[in-house]
């Protein structure tokens, strides 16, 4: 057997070379491709987790406008009843819910109710599909639109005595 490829070596010393070069390119390619599919998974990992954090930051910011309009809810609430102290109920009235704070109400429920369904539309927490997650991150911006709208939907109280 030595001798038969001492015999093909020194016959044909250049298909030798040959076959050794695109042995050593087949190994080299099967090297790379394990290369490449680890960067593959690697940048596919990285996507997820940017987009797990993003997701993380778009949430806090939708709960974030949903806290400032309950805060500005009460702020308008505390500014009615100071009004009405001052200024005394309109006459004929008695002690009963005012329109302005049925107003304030309905401007927190109703951000309340688009709190829980931009909650209830969110996909699985492990979800990478980035055509779902970026319609969930329209939505929320859809939502955070919604909710300082109804910001300034809330009723501010006039003084009579401009």
């Amino acid at each position: 057997m030595l001798e038969t490829v001492q015999n093909l070596f020194f016959a044909n010393p250049l298909e030798l070379y040959t076959a050794v070069i695109a042995t050593l390119g087949v190994a080299f390619w099967l090297i790379d491709r394990r290369s490449m599919k680890a960067a593959l998974n690697a940048a596919r990992a990285s996507e997820t987790n940017a987009l797990r954090f993003r997701r993380q930051e778009i949430e806090a910011g939708v709960e974030r406008n949903f806290a400032t309009l309950q805060m500005k809810c009460q702020a308008t609430r505390d500014i009615w009843r100071n009004h009405n102290l001052r200024n005394g109920p309109k006459l004929g009235l008695g002690l009963h819910f005012s329109s302005e704070q049925k107003e304030i109400l309905r401007v927190e429920r109703a951000g309340g109710s688009f709190l829980d369904h931009f909650k209830s539309s969110a996909p699985k927490p492990d979800s990478s599909e980035i055509d779902e997650l970026e319609a969930y991150f329209a939505a929320a911006d859809h939502t955070s639109l919604q909710l300082k709208r109804l910001e300034s939907q809330l009723p501010e109280p006039q003084n009579f005595y401009h």
